[in-house]
This record gives structure tokens, C-alpha cells and sequence, in this order.
């Protein structure tokens, strides 16, 4: 089931953010307020095909880790590529 394969990744994800050290904490923030929401609806069982937006913001994070966090990207790639399963 794609939720809880998402819901996996997004665990796998914090526990990553919480091992690394940002230059600006921006970035983390912006990646944490991203997975904040996604499990949010996650419970809720209230995605939409309009939240296409979690999408994209995922997308600018995936390229502003893809150099120096690899394994970030890679979890933000799967994150991205479920939501792509789930229709979103």
C-alpha cells in the first residue's frame, strides 16, 4: 500500500534531517513543514489531486539537498514518487 510505504519514507526522512547540520536552518525547515503536512493528511486520509503543491515544494528541496545530502535526496525522491503513485 503506497500510504504506508509513504508514511515509512517520511519516518526514514526526519530521522535523517535530525542527523545532519544546515547552514541555514531554513532549509530544514522547509523540508520538516513539507513532511508536517504530508503525514498531517496522511492521517487524515485527505490528500487531493490538488496538492500538487507538497509536490513541488518537495521538488526544490530535492534540489537544494541533491549535491550534498544524498541520501535526503534519495528519500525525498521516493516521498515524491509515492505521492506520483498515490495520484497526487
Amino acid at each position: 500500500m503506497p500510504q504506508q510505504e509513504l508514511q515509512t519514507t517520511l519516518q526514514e526522512l526526519r530521522l535523517e534531517l535530525d542527523k545532519l547540520h544546515f547552514d541555514h536552518e531554513a532549509g530544514r525547515d522547509s523540508v520538516n513543514k513539507s513532511v508536517a503536512v504530508l503525514e498531517e493528511k496522511l492521517r487524515e486520509e485527505s490528500f487531493m489531486s490538488g496538492d500538487e503543491f507538497l509536490v513541488h515544494e518537495l521538488s526544490d528541496a530535492l534540489t537544494h539537498f541533491e549535491e550534498s545530502h544524498p541520501q535526503i535526496t534519495d528519500l525525498l525522491g521516493r516521498v515524491s514518487d509515492l505521492l506520483s503513485k498515490m495520484g497526487i
